[in-house]
């Protein structure tokens, strides 16, 4: 495939808000996926909440297009994430690349890490988590279907934790496994859910925070990919990185009385956040 043939890294169909993080000579491209974007379209009617608004080959696993002048052009989806989840997401511009990645990934030995706003601060400032959890199928925090036991291993580090806020710590999270809503069941599965998870999480808190900041994301970033991989003969490492949104600063630097509670339809949850009003949130 030439190069005249290749989608070039700044002539992706990118949706709102997604971003060009990095991109190298191999074809090797990392891009930042915003909250609420998919991976790839499920069916034709998700491309417009698709991170690349493209049609999408399921079999093959690409995105393909047509330019203004009629060429067609394909960029190869590496790795996926959650809609929910925001952060570095790797696709290719060549079936080679995206071959050779896919399998650093199916083989752990990407680097991959994650940052979390969770409720309650760790015991233990760093730890390793060795878990077998289930693959149940879960719908608005109820369990429909119970899956099969899978062997899940995460790597955590205490990053900061607010005083005077709410009860919540900022953590590094280091996938070692690479299961399916791992670190949200880890989390969720330890203590420390995962602030804004509406599967896994607590939901009184997070309908807390939801009052208190208007934050409604779950916050869960893909921070950082490292990857090492031989191309043509030659050894590369390719490193993306992506800051945190500013949801997050938003939630840890909460303090009561900043701000007026945000208003709702519900009653309910006008009395919720009226006996919040001046309550001191400790971190424990």
């Amino acid at each position: 495939m030439s190069s005249q043939d290749t989608a070039q890294p700044d002539e992706l169909p990118l949706n709102k808000g997604v971003h060009l993080l990095a991109a190298n000579e191999d074809g090797l491209v990392a891009l930042e996926k915003p909250f609420g974007a998919m991976s790839h379209p499920n069916k034709a009617t998700d491309i417009k909440r698709s991170m690349i608004q493209a049609s999408y080959d399921y079999e093959n696993e690409y995105f393909f297009w047509e330019t203004e002048e009629g060429v067609e052009r394909k960029v190869w989806l590496i790795n996926r994430l959650d809609s929910p989840t925001s952060g570095v997401i790797l696709v290719g511009l060549n079936p080679e690349i995206a071959a050779i990645i896919k399998q650093e990934f199916s083989t752990h030995k990407v680097t991959k890490n994650y940052h979390a706003l969770v409720r309650h601060k760790p015991h233990k400032h760093a730890g390793i988590w060795a878990d077998v959890i289930s693959k149940d199928l879960v719908n608005n925090g109820r369990k429909i279907k119970k899956g099969r036991q899978i062997k899940a291993k995460s790597g955590y580090q205490l990053v900061k934790t607010p005083v005077g806020g709410f009860p919540i710590a900022l953590l590094k999270l280091v996938p070692v496994t690479g299961r399916t809503h791992q670190l949200r069941i880890q989390c969720s599965k330890h203590g420390h859910p995962i602030v804004g998870d509406r599967s896994y999480g607590n939901f009184r808190f997070n309908k807390e925070v939801v009052l208190e900041t208007g934050e409604k994301r779950m916050m869960l970033h893909a921070s950082e990919c490292i990857v090492n991989y031989t191309y043509k003969g030659k050894a590369k490492t390719f490193r993306a990185h992506s800051e945190l949104p500013e949801a997050f600063q938003a939630v840890l630097g909460f303090r009561p009385g900043m701000g007026k509670p945000r208003p709702t339809e519900n009653q309910s949850e006008k009395q919720d956040s009226a006996n919040l009003k001046g309550r001191r949130f400790k971190a424990v």
